[in-house]
């Protein structure tokens, strides 16, 4: 009976810290607009390592088995931290070098301005065509 109670408590207290870091990367990214502060997002990684690392080793019970898995899965976790982490700094890094990550011939102003004007006259006409079935049907039904 104890053993369940103090593993009930234990997952009990993990999912309160799930979502205690849920709530506090939801909170860093809703603080800004546009590109993460560089806390931000460091926080945001913290938070996600800390839960990856929670969920194995209590959830998947990672914490009994053998110091090889435990430290694989970890070293595991870290390297795609880093890699979350690298791939939210590229676009400040090439943003700080001067490169651009789109060439300017392939996307232009003009395209996007002959593209939105194609859109909206598409969007008219099916809304005409909808329009003009409506009152179709309206005009057929018994009144």
């Amino acid at each position: 009976m104890h053993d369940t109670d103090t593993q009930r408590r234990r997952l009990w207290r993990t999912w309160a810290l799930l979502m205690g870091m849920t709530l506090i990367a939801m909170a860093s990214g809703a603080l800004h607009r546009g590109p993460l502060a560089l806390w931000a997002l460091a926080l945001v990684l913290v938070a996600s390592l800390v839960k990856a690392q929670q969920i194995l080793s209590i959830y998947l019970n990672l914490r009994i088995a053998p110091a090889s898995w435990r430290g694989g899965l970890l070293v595991l976790v870290g390297a795609m931290g880093l890699g979350l982490a690298a791939a939210g700094l590229l676009p400040r890094w090439i943003e700080a070098s001067g490169a651009t990550a789109i060439p300017a011939s392939i996307h232009s102003t003009t395209t996007n301005n002959t593209t939105d004007r194609r859109s909206d006259r598409h969007t008219e006409r099916h809304f005409e065509r909808h329009n003009e079935r409506h009152n179709e049907r309206q005009a057929q039904e018994p009144r």
